[in-house]
C-alpha cells in the first residue's frame, strides 16, 4: 500500500529563496534522470506535431520548455497550484478543479505531481485531466523501487541543493506507484484504455490514458 507523506514543498513555510533553490533542484532531476525525455517521447509516440498541451503541476516550466524546443508548432500553457512556482506566466489552480472547459486541450500533461496524492485524489486529479483533454492524459511519475530511494539519499550531494530536496526526494520516492496501481487508478478515473510503461534506468513510470 502506498504510504501518504506531506512534503515539504507542499506544506508551505519555506522561504522565497528555499522553494527557488529546490525549483532548481527539480529542474536537474528533470534533466539528467529522465524527466523531460519520457514526455518528449510519449508526445513524440503521438505522431502529431502541432497541439495544444496543458501542463499541471509545471513548477517553473521546464518540461514545457523541452515541448516547445521539441515541437515548436506546439501551444503549451502551465498550471500550477502555486503561483509562486509559475515563471511569470501560467494559471495557478488546483489538479482537482481546473478552470478550463471541457476538451480544451489536445493533452494534459502531470510529472511528478500525482504521488503527491492520497489515491482517492489522484483518481479525481485524473478525472479532471480527462475532462479537460481531447485525446490523451499524459503522466510521468516516479516508480516505487529500492534502488531510486537508495539513489534519491546517494545522490544528494549532486541533485539537492535545498533542504527541501534532501526531504521531499526520498518522501517521493516512497509514495510513488507500482505499475500495476498507477493502470488502476486510470480505470478507476473511467478511461476505457491504459498503458502504463517502465522506463528504465531512471525508474520512472509513464502512463497514457484515454476515453476510447
Amino acid at each position: 500500500m502506498r504510504p501518504h507523506i506531506v512534503e515539504l514543498l507542499d506544506a508551505g513555510g519555506a522561504t522565497d529563496a528555499e522553494v527557488s533553490r529546490n525549483l532548481a533542484d527539480l529542474r536537474r532531476y528533470n534533466r539528467w534522470l529522465g524527466g523531460r525525455g519520457v514526455l518528449v517521447r510519449l508526445l513524440a509516440g503521438e505522431g502529431i506535431e502541432r497541439f495544444s498541451l496543458l501542463d499541471v503541476g509545471s513548477a517553473s516550466g521546464d518540461l514545457a520548455e523541452a515541448v516547445a524546443r521539441r515541437f515548436p508548432g506546439s501551444r503549451v500553457t502551465l498550471c500550477d497550484r502555486k503561483a509562486l512556482h509559475l515563471p511569470g506566466r501560467g494559471v495557478a489552480a488546483s489538479a482537482e478543479a481546473l478552470p478550463f472547459p471541457s476538451r480544451s486541450y489536445d493533452f494534459v500533461a502531470a510529472s511528478l505531481l500525482l504521488h503527491h496524492f492520497r489515491d482517492p485524489e489522484a483518481v479525481a486529479a485524473l478525472r479532471e485531466f480527462g475532462r479537460v483533454a481531447r485525446r490523451a492524459v499524459l503522466i510521468n511519475d516516479l516508480e516505487r523501487h529500492w534502488f531510486p530511494l537508495l539513489f534519491a539519499r546517494a545522490s544528494t550531494p549532486v541533485f539537492a541543493r535545498s533542504a527541501l530536496t534532501r526531504h521531499d526526494a526520498p518522501a517521493s520516492v516512497r509514495q510513488a506507484f507500482r505499475p500495476e496501481e498507477l493502470g488502476r487508478l486510470a480505470r478507476e478515473a473511467g478511461f476505457a484504455a491504459v498503458q502504463v510503461q517502465r522506463h528504465r534506468p531512471w525508474f520512472r513510470l509513464s502512463l497514457v490514458a484515454r476515453h476510447a
